[in-house]
């Protein structure tokens, strides 16, 4: 009885050895990966430290560029409070996101070509599954309605994120549906190079009455981004990425 009760104090005792030492090298990896400089090794560490973003979120324009306008109305300030707002509705369904902006201020030169490529840029190193850029419409005849949604429609998954969106967005009250278009008959730079499945969607047409007074109601932009976040949340289903119990 004796011995055995030696063994046991033993074994106790070795496993609180093995705890502590296994806290020593997570405190001393936490310290290495946040403390010290970055470098290659603790890029890779926090590769698996951190949740990589599943969808890359991109507010058409911003800083310099303000996009459309109409009365006083810029596109960059309407697509970034949709874009914000798909976001938000994306997180709280337990989807993370990445922005290629968050605010008004864009990180790099006041330049059309630079800035799209940027956006590219930060969508092909995301490490995510989709890319969704938000934008509004405008025609020179200023008779134009509805939304739209553009896609490389030869990619099927590409494709089918932008039916599922689609399938979403035209159950608003408010909306008319201008259909998918084919980026390849007017190729557009975040979609061409990028190398995840995107669709950029033209939300309404800031000279139309009807589509400009939905736009700037934050509930209806509320309503809008929901629609959006149901379509995206359907593709990641779709594609395996997500479980059907995610809400």
């Amino acid at each position: 009885m004796r011995k055995k009760r030696k063994r046991n104090n033993r074994i106790q005792h070795l496993l609180k050895i093995i705890c502590l030492e296994l806290v020593v090298i997570v405190l001393l990896l936490l310290c290495f990966v946040y403390i010290l400089p970055r470098n290659p090794v603790s890029e890779i560490i926090l590769d698996f430290i951190e949740e990589k973003p599943l969808v890359v979120l991109d507010a058409g324009h911003g800083g310099y560029d303000v996009g459309s306008e109409f009365n006083g109305v810029y596109e960059k300030n309407i697509t970034l409070e949709i874009t914000k707002k798909v976001g938000e509705e994306l997180e709280r369904r337990d989807i993370p996101v990445t922005y290629t902006r968050d605010s008004d201020h864009v990180d790099w030169p006041s330049d059309e070509l630079q800035d799209l490529e940027e956006r590219v840029h930060i969508s092909n190193t995301s490490g995510a599954s989709l890319f969704i850029s938000i934008h509004t419409n405008a025609t020179e005849t200023k008779d134009g309605q509805g939304f739209e949604i553009w896609a490389k429609t030869s990619d099927e998954q590409t494709e089918k994120l932008a039916e599922n969106i689609e399938q979403e967005v035209v159950t608003l009250p408010y909306i008319t549906d201008r259909g998918i278009k084919d980026e390849q008959t007017s190729p557009l730079h975040v979609l061409h190079y990028n190398e995840l499945p995107a669709v950029l969607i033209e939300a309404g047409f800031l000279e139309s009455k009807e589509d400009c007074e939905y736009l700037l109601v934050e509930e209806k932009q509320t309503e809008f981004a929901k629609e959006i976040a149901d379509g995206i949340e359907n593709t990641l289903k779709d594609m395996g990425v997500l479980q059907d119990d995610v809400k």
